[in-house]
């Protein structure tokens, strides 16, 4: 059932942008001696403080989703990863969103986060599959590995037909996992006309 939930297109898209990615790499760093290498690595570590100051912002100033803590949202959460025969569920919590209404999926040296703003739950207060489809959503980008490998496809992801198309591709899988995870595409469709 579960794979039933990615685009048809995703992989191929993702195949083509990865190969070419590649190769524009390649092309970088035997066209420039190296030196494309040294902005890899620099861009890596600016990549890591700022990943690292993300982290520790959701720490910090969210709420840790447990059995204690919003223990409805975390039962949720926890349908939503069985659901999608997610093993190891990641870290979840609720972020003031300051009126947005959002979701986000991130990960830093291995672990996994899904972060809630506090608005897309208060705005689906009264629509449980509303919450649920955004929760499955961003498990989605995490279960389709969509954070890794970004850096190798980042060249090309700019092109217009094709990166657009496997963004969108991404997007509709992880849409698919939001509805698997909702009880009723009418919750589901709720959340859509809610997002962004």
């Amino acid at each position: 059932m579960v794979d039933e939930l990615v685009y048809p297109h995703e992989r191929v898209l993702g195949t083509i942008t990865l190969m070419l990615g590649l190769v524009v790499w390649l092309a970088l760093v035997a066209g420039t001696f190296g030196i494309a290498l040294l902005f890899l690595a620099l861009g890596f570590v600016l990549y890591l403080f700022a990943q690292s100051a993300l982290i520790a912002h959701i720490k910090g100033n969210g709420v840790e989703l447990s059995a204690t803590q919003f223990p409805d949202l975390y039962s949720q959460f926890r349908q939503c990863c069985d659901r999608l025969k997610i093993e190891s569920p990641p870290q979840a919590y609720i972020l003031n969103g300051n009126g947005g209404l959002n979701a986000f999926a991130t990960k830093f040296l291995g672990t996994q986060y899904v972060v809630l703003m506090s608005d897309v739950v208060d705005a689906m207060d009264k629509h449980v599959d509303g919450v649920r489809f955004y929760i499955g959503h961003e498990l989605g980008h995490l279960r389709m590995k969509h954070l890794s490998g970004h850096l190798l496809r980042w060249p090309v992801l700019w092109l217009p037909l094709l990166g657009a198309a496997y963004s969108r591709a991404r997007e509709t899988t992880c849409d698919r996992h939001g509805l698997a995870c909702s009880t009723s595409g009418e919750g589901a469709a709720r959340a859509l006309a809610a997002s962004p």
